[in-house]
């Protein structure tokens, strides 16, 4: 357990970090803190997929958003693109966000949010949903789950070999990282050559079985916005967008604004960056941003944003919520922004 984790402990033990919060919900802190979650976990725990997304059960999400209605002020898309131009927030502003399009925040996380009159955005990756794909971190995570195989070899895109045990985790991870940095990479080569080397089949009536079953329809999508939540993008395909061509840029960010406006007669005026990697001081993807329409960019992993300077519109940072984030550390993270860890990538400049 890290010091900050035990310092939020201490926090929760010692009556602290509710005073602290109602002190919150009264003054005001320099600082913008936007939470991020993915998926809802399973009832039964029996997870065929990616475990890396499962971020919260329903009654944890509800107790988070109670914390928020009580102590602070969410806010949305329009709040976010006014701060980026230079408007002030409302006191104590909180965003809460979803990524990638998973079904159940709709079926779990929209009748919360309404419940308590409570706002929101989801960030979805547009042509997955309209193709009935599956994300490319799940179709790994299954296929190396499924395979009786000891060891799995790969030719493309490089030479990789795997030794599977028992724990699946450390193999998944080490092609969600290849994917992640390989630049131009042929994801969808990578994938098939995968199921040929685990020896479990894959076919496009499966993966849109499977896509039914986890995935936003566009009519959840609707159903979303007509609830007064916000739908922004996050690219076409989840393609991290330092590992693209300039043309491939164009394609995940003006195309995916096209399919929002399209599906949602409105075009994405935000965008959240595939894993959440900061864009940096990356001219050819700022300008690639700028050229699509784009009006914000944010961050994951990133901590609070300050208040006391002027923000980078393609810098608005968030904080990751994930199963390793205990509920008496999310709320220390909430009344004292600074306690958010980063993720290593804050440091660099990419």
């Amino acid at each position: 357990m890290s010091k900050r984790q035990l310092f939020a402990r201490l926090l929760q033990r010692t009556g602290a970090l509710d005073a602290i919060l109602e002190l919150r919900s009264r003054t005001s802190t320099p600082w913008l803190s936007i939470l991020t979650y993915h998926r809802f976990a399973q009832p039964d725990g029996d997870e065929l997929f990616d475990d890396g997304v499962i971020d919260i059960t329903a009654d944890e999400f509800e107790r988070h958003v109670t914390c928020v209605k009580r102590h602070f002020s969410p806010i949305g898309v329009d709040e976010l693109c006014a701060f980026a131009k230079g408007a002030r927030l409302p006191r104590n502003a909180v965003a809460i966000t979803f990524d990638d399009g998973y079904r159940d925040n709709y079926e779990k996380a929209l009748p919360i949010l309404r419940r308590h009159d409570c706002k929101a955005i989801f960030f979805v990756a547009t042509s997955l949903l309209t193709e009935r794909r599956l994300y490319w971190w799940d179709r790994v995570a299954y296929l190396l789950k499924q395979t009786q195989r000891e060891t799995v070899e790969l030719r493309y895109p490089c030479w990789v070999r795997l030794e599977l045990g028992e724990d699946r985790r450390p193999a998944i991870r080490r092609l969600h990282s290849l994917i992640k940095t390989r630049r131009s990479l042929d994801v969808e080569r990578m994938l098939t050559e995968l199921s040929l080397a685990t020896g479990v089949p894959w076919t496009r009536e499966l993966e849109q079985a499977f896509a039914d079953d986890l995935l936003l329809a566009w009519d959840d999508v609707r159903a979303l916005r007509q609830a007064g939540m916000d739908v922004q993008s996050h690219t076409r395909t989840h393609r991290v967008l330092q590992t693209l061509s300039p043309d491939e840029l164009r394609v995940e960010l003006a195309g995916s604004r096209s399919d929002l406006a399209r599906e949602l007669g409105e075009p994405a005026r935000a965008l959240a960056y595939p894993v959440g990697n900061p864009v940096g001081r990356s001219a050819p993807i700022r300008r690639a941003l700028a050229e699509a329409g784009y009006e914000i960019g944010l961050t994951n992993g990133t901590g609070p944003t300050p208040l006391w300077r002027a923000p980078d519109p393609f810098n608005i940072c968030r904080q990751t919520v994930d199963q390793s984030v205990s509920e008496s550390f999310l709320l220390s993270i909430l009344a004292v922004p600074p306690l958010a860890p980063k993720h290593p990538w804050h440091l660099s400049q990419l």
